[in-house]
């Protein structure tokens, strides 16, 4: 194998991922999918360094879980990670070979809100209050007078528009969603033709498993002088021992990819994107941008 380095040994774990109407997990059956944890070290997604199995997690933990009571009961599945010895990366292949159609049933299904309910007090507010949808009005702040100028790709963005895009539409923005797993409306899992001049990224790269193809899809659809959105929990390097006991680290809410700073940094290298962290946010850009921002300039 290209990705794994293969040693003398192999625990086989047979687990079921498909739940029942209880919620709970079914016994082992002709329907269950099977993990196989080898004893590999894998490359890194991001760098290409190896990488060391640091311990599972249990698939029902979500990051609702840190608000003092487990959502979800304990599956029969555990969920291995890996980390990057170079820079940092913390991931799972579990969901490697999954399709959307997986991620859809598996993941993002009926009870997705559970894992990502609205914060607590925030449950019933209408969508224009909404923390996503005050989200994007920040965003918006910040380039006020580039609205003739820009285009903008809302990735993940949770509908059509998402409750970010919406809040940059409302201040005259033309924006784009691309919602690859999850939104439900006309078009918004079609793959957008074209280039942007601002990517909004907002809490989604950690729900992405294909890293190559994500630094080539940004490569691809940024303008020359274009901006990126970046919106992801950093870890950090080195990691503590117990990093797994993380609330980000949870598969439920189909947290796969785990990113240190470096990790994004040479991630996005490979496709001669810069990555910088300002009091704004991350952001991955070529050339600093021409049009109207207070990102980089007052």
């Amino acid at each position: 194998m290209e990705d794994a380095v293969r040693v003398n040994w192999m625990v086989r774990l047979n687990f079921v991922i498909v739940p029942t109407k209880s919620g709970a997990y079914a016994p082992l059956s002709e329907n269950s999918i099977l993990v196989e944890i080898s004893g590999q070290i894998l490359r890194c997604k991001c760098c290409g360094a190896s990488s060391n199995y640091i311990g599972s997690v249990d698939f029902n933990k979500s990051c609702a879980d840190r608000l003092g009571t487990r959502i979800f009961p304990k599956s029969d599945i555990l969920v291995p990670y890996w980390k990057c010895a170079d820079c940092g990366f913390i991931f799972t292949n579990h969901a490697d070979q999954w399709t959307d159609q997986d991620f859809q049933r598996l993941i993002y299904n009926d009870d997705y809100a559970k894992a990502d309910p609205p914060i607590p007090g925030r449950q019933n507010v209408p969508l224009r209050e909404t923390p996503s949808y005050q989200k994007g009005k920040l965003i918006a702040s910040l380039f006020q007078g580039s609205q003739n100028d820009i285009r903008i790709l809302d990735y993940g963005a949770g509908g059509n528009p998402g409750p970010t895009g919406l809040a940059l539409i409302d201040e005259g923005f033309n924006v784009r969603s691309y919602e690859p797993h999850r939104a439900k409306g006309a078009d918004a899992d079609q793959i957008p033709e074209g280039r942007y001049h601002l990517i909004i990224a907002v809490e989604v790269f950690e729900h992405c498993h294909r890293l190559r193809d994500l630094a080539e899809f940004m490569d691809n659809h940024l303008c020359q002088d274009g901006l990126i959105w970046i919106q992801t929990l950093l870890h950090p390097h080195p990691a503590p021992a117990d990093i797994l006991n993380s609330w980000y680290i949870s598969p439920r809410n189909g947290h796969v990819s785990i990113f240190t700073f470096w990790a994004l940094t040479i991630l996005f290298s490979s496709v001669r994107l810069n990555i910088v962290q300002t009091v704004n946010g991350i952001f991955g850009f070529r050339n600093l941008p021409q049009f109207r921002n207070k990102i980089f300039f007052s």
